[in-house]
């Protein structure tokens, strides 16, 4: 055992019915994402990556680490987007050696249309859920996203 305090008592079953679990619920995202992706011809992460810039601009580089992949592939999606008419890039105004990209009018409907299905489809298999007991599953989701 570890530092990290007792094991977590569960069964070979409940281990495979939790990533067998995961494994569905991703693939009920991505069905909404890959819509978006088909009709402009995106890679799987520019309807996500659509989401992070409409927050505010963003550089590459923040979506490189936040993806965990090389910014070669975030470069390719990038270009992806801006041939579908949905991103601008712009050299920053305080560091001119930086890229700064933004969503165009399309990149914001295409963002809040990807906003509405996702929320519609979270709501349709919430149903029931209280609100604490779904930002709990939350957190228990985001473990999975720290790097150790």
């Amino acid at each position: 055992m570890d530092d990290q305090g007792p094991g977590i008592e569960l069964t070979v079953e409940e281990i495979g019915f939790f990533y067998a679990s995961l494994h569905s619920a991703r693939d009920q995202l991505s069905g909404v994402t890959k819509m978006v992706a088909k009709e402009f011809s995106l890679g799987p992460r520019g309807p996500w990556m659509l989401s992070l810039i409409g927050k505010q601009p963003m550089f590459p580089h923040e979506l490189a680490v936040f993806f965990r992949v090389g910014r070669s592939l975030i470069t390719a999606e990038l270009d992806r987007l801006a041939g579908a008419g949905l991103i601008i890039s712009e050299k920053n105004a305080e560091d001119g050696r930086r890229v700064e990209i933004t969503l165009t009018k399309a990149g914001q409907r295409v963002r809040q249309r990807v906003s509405e299905e996702l929320a519609a489809l979270l709501q349709s298999r919430l149903i029931g859920f209280s609100r604490e007991e779904i930002l709990h599953c939350s957190t228990i989701l985001h473990a999975f996203s720290i790097v150790r």
